[in-house]
């Protein structure tokens, strides 16, 4: 009900910028709050407050004092330079600014066939994020420090690879038992109910037989139930920012852990595939990837010791052996 309540305060706030102005004499961020209103109803909830406020904090501030016609690449380049040495954003943040702006702006060129000046300003630079997946030793220590109700939460969610909302909004009618697959056709965020990520992520999972045995451990638990697979101890839906602030905190530091984020888990799950040795095809349908082509630019370096043995030792073992 809060998130309800922030994402309804947060599109008021951008609706209340609109004024009844005839199109030729509206502002930019009368333009903005109209191109917010008609395609945000095709966003997923998380989309719509992260975009809407993207708007309320920067963006229509700044547009309420253009014309429709009226902001072009000065005035773009403009802004970003405001937002870092005044707003003291940060450069990820800059880029989502600016995309935003840039869709607005391309919605402006498709209708009235004003030049959008956004089209080929490349981002600013910005660090790829760290991966920093579990070996499997790790990930049993985190199996058997979380709580009861989270072990196997943990567990299938390391071994699957299964994102947040996709845990979260997983149902049992979605878990067949006895031809051990799973399937992700939906999805839990901020409290309610949405579709999968992209197409390519509503999949058909198969279970290999540790992930079968702890579903058939996890039905002990919430299958009598029914409804969704993982519970709070409360008997309610798992909520993202609860179990990533408090009950991930809480395991991590049981087991001496740095901290890294519950989407950790899903890099797990990629890195022990394929240091298993399954063909990163298969592996990147697990996942819910269109393709593998990012596979093995992202994973390789981490594939050799996803199972606790240290790098390089292969290599050392085999000259060993064949100059003994």
């Amino acid at each position: 009900m809060l998130m309800h309540a922030c994402l309804e305060l947060v599109m008021n706030a951008v609706v209340q910028f609109r004024q009844p102005h005839s199109p030729a004499s509206a502002s930019l961020a009368d333009f903005a709050c109209t191109w917010f209103d008609q395609v945000s109803i095709g966003w997923r909830v998380s989309t719509q407050r992260r975009v809407g406020h993207i708007l309320q904090r920067y963006l229509l501030p700044e547009l309420k004092m253009h014309r429709i016609d009226g902001f072009d690449r000065a005035a773009l380049m403009g802004l970003r330079l405001r937002l870092a040495r005044e707003s003291g954003c940060s450069t990820k943040r800059i880029n989502a600014v600016l995309q935003v702006l840039a869709q607005c702006l391309g919605e402006r060129e498709y209708r009235y066939g004003i030049v959008n000046p956004g089209r080929s300003l490349p981002p600013l630079p910005v660090a790829r994020p760290q991966i920093q997946p579990f070996t499997l030793p790790e990930l049993q220590r985190l199996r058997a420090a979380a709580p009861a109700h989270l072990s196997e939460y943990v567990w299938i969610r390391g071994l699957v690879g299964l994102r947040s909302g996709e845990a979260n909004g997983l149902c049992w009618d979605c878990v067949d038992r006895a031809r051990r697959t799973l399937e992700v056709r939906r999805a839990r965020a901020d409290g309610r109910e949405s579709l999968p990520k992209t197409a390519s992520s509503q999949r058909l999972i198969p279970m290999c037989a540790a992930v079968a045995e702890a579903f058939d451990r996890q039905w002990q638990l919430t299958g009598s139930v029914g409804g969704y697979v993982f519970l709070s101890r409360r008997g309610r839906a798992l909520d993202i920012q609860n179990f990533a602030r408090r009950d991930w905190r809480r395991i991590l530091e049981a087991e001496g852990l740095a901290f890294r984020g519950p989407e950790q888990l899903r890099h797990t799950a990629a890195t022990l595939m394929l240091a298993a040795g399954e063909a990163p095809t298969f592996v990147a349908q697990v996942l819910g990837h269109a393709d593998c082509r990012m596979l093995l630019t992202i994973y390789a370096r981490h594939v050799a010791g996803a199972t606790g043995r240290r790098d390089g030792v292969a290599l050392e073992a085999m000259l060993r052996e064949r100059t003994r």
